[in-house]
């Protein structure tokens, strides 16, 4: 699963795209800093390596390859 996918089901919205690139989730505006996500409306995500580290200061714990939970929030 791709971090845009990580996030969209996170935050939960209808995915935009512009190109290859996501755009919006629902109406939150996506930003890039160079080829890596930046924010989702107002939160921020952070990468740790090359995996994601933090959304929203809420941390990512992983399983694998795969996200288990973003803070108490269970992924799968």
């Amino acid at each position: 699963m791709s971090d845009e996918e990580i996030l969209v089901k996170y935050f939960g919205g209808k995915p935009q795209w512009s190109g290859n690139k996501l755009y919006k989730i629902g109406d939150m505006r996506v930003e890039y800093s160079g080829s890596r996500l930046y924010k989702v409306g107002g939160a921020r995500i952070e990468y740790s390596g090359n995996k994601l580290y933090k959304v929203n200061g809420q941390r990512v714990d992983w399983s694998g390859n795969e996200v288990y939970k973003i803070g108490d929030r269970r992924m799968r």
